[in-house]
């Protein structure tokens, strides 16, 4: 493996047997004693945490990995740092790894604070010795002083992960992972642990975590890898992986309308209008930048004569949340009256989109000038997407300006 490789993982795989009752368990027992081969019926059924899943990391990168619960994380991070074995494929690391897994692991519940810290020094491979150099330092930083001595059975969460925290980081490791542990503490404990992580890839440390905070994935790690039901769906730049994986997570609700907007405008039957077009323009395949204009073009067709006319939109999230509703009265703009048979079109022209990334969808209607009447109204469609060159928060991003000063 090369020397600029810390982590490679190659076509790794993990399956495991899943039996419906013990008597199932036992009945495989005695197969699997009597005869080596695996012909016949088994008495389990096979689960696959992850399937052929590879990839490198380079020495001092820092790397996210994403996924709903269940999608194989803690699977992978427990491979990789040897504590599972895998089913296919192989793991290669180079230099000391730290973990951080699910909360307690590693520690002995009988066992006082401090015995535990020389406990996971030890196993690491540092001497007593270079343990009580370290003591006083990873004392601190948990801030448990009061109870080092104490029965770590006897430990809230946050203290739990306090110290094993601490431990991780101080006993200088060429590789850090860490699974989900830094929700479990308060902002003052996140703080300084970002703050040490960031001193650590300073020094070139590689970083390997698994988190749900898409807000500091974005701006801490260099890659993420996005795993669902044990395969990797995506990797890359944290930014285009996060948007990605926000969107996905969103029901689906608003995909099967948006598939089916594509092929017909749905819209009531008022006996009156109907429209003719919702259509965005621009973008790249229906797909626009945060911050770039964005533009509807829409026509009715009157069914009945119309007197002078304003339109309104609602835009929806995918998930259906009513984000935006406005008419074009309220900049006081009308369109006058239509005689029977005629178009009716125009042109909404959102200078500066601020939804943040996501997919959404369009209705529109038609009404009278004081929206007593609606000759017109569609239902959910002209389906289109968002994205952003940098991380974004909450719903919209609203134009500003921030101004330094107090004047």
């Amino acid at each position: 493996m090369s020397s600029e490789v810390a982590i490679r993982v190659s076509g790794l795989s993990k399956c495991y047997e899943i039996y419906d009752s013990p008597r199932d368990r036992l009945k495989q027992f005695f197969k699997s004693w009597r005869s080596t081969s695996r012909q016949g019926k088994n008495y389990f059924r096979e689960f696959w945490a992850l399937r052929d899943v590879s990839f490198e990391v380079r020495k001092g990168e820092v790397i996210g990995i994403i996924g709903r619960n269940g999608s194989g994380k803690s699977t992978l991070l427990q491979l990789i740092c040897g504590t599972l074995s895998p089913t296919g494929g192989k793991v290669e690391t180079i230099g000391r790894i730290a973990a951080l897994l699910e909360l307690g692991s590693g520690f002995n519940p009988e066992f006082t604070g401090r015995e535990n810290v020389f406990l996971n020094g030890a196993l690491l491979g540092l001497s007593t010795q270079e343990m009580e150099q370290r003591f006083s330092a990873i004392e601190a930083f948990a801030d448990i002083v009061e109870f080092i001595d104490q029965a770590v059975k006897t430990y809230s969460s946050g203290m739990m992960v306090r110290l094993a925290f601490s431990v991780a980081v101080h006993v200088d490791p060429d590789i850090l992972v860490v699974d989900e542990a830094l929700s479990v503490g308060d902002i003052a404990f996140r703080n300084r642990c970002m703050e040490f992580i960031q001193r650590l890839m300073a020094r070139g440390v590689t970083i390997l975590f698994v988190t749900h905070d898409l807000g500091t994935l974005q701006l801490l790690c260099s890659r993420v890898i996005w795993l669902s039901h044990g395969i990797t769906a995506g990797s890359g730049d944290p930014i285009r992986i996060a948007q990605d994986y926000y969107i996905s997570s969103l029901p689906a609700k608003g995909r099967e309308i948006a598939a089916s907007a594509e092929l017909v405008l749905p819209q009531q039957d008022t006996g009156k209008a109907q429209f003719l077009e919702i259509r965005p323009i621009g973008g790249d395949g229906g797909q626009f930048m945060l911050g770039e204009p964005f533009r509807l073009r829409f026509s009715i067709r009157a069914l009945s004569d119309l007197p002078r006319l304003v339109f309104a939109i609602s835009i929806y999230r995918s998930d259906g949340d009513w984000l935006l509703g406005q008419t074009s009265r309220d900049n006081e703009v009308f369109w006058d009256e239509v005689a029977e048979g005629q178009i009716c079109s125009g042109l909404l022209d959102f200078r500066e989109l601020c939804l943040v990334p996501g997919n959404y969808l369009v209705s529109m209607s038609a009404y009278n000038d004081d929206y007593s009447v609606c000759f017109a109204e569609t239902d959910l469609c002209a389906p289109f997407s968002v994205r952003s060159k940098y991380p974004t928060w909450g719903k919209f991003h609203h134009p500003c300006a921030w101004i330094p000063g107090t004047d």
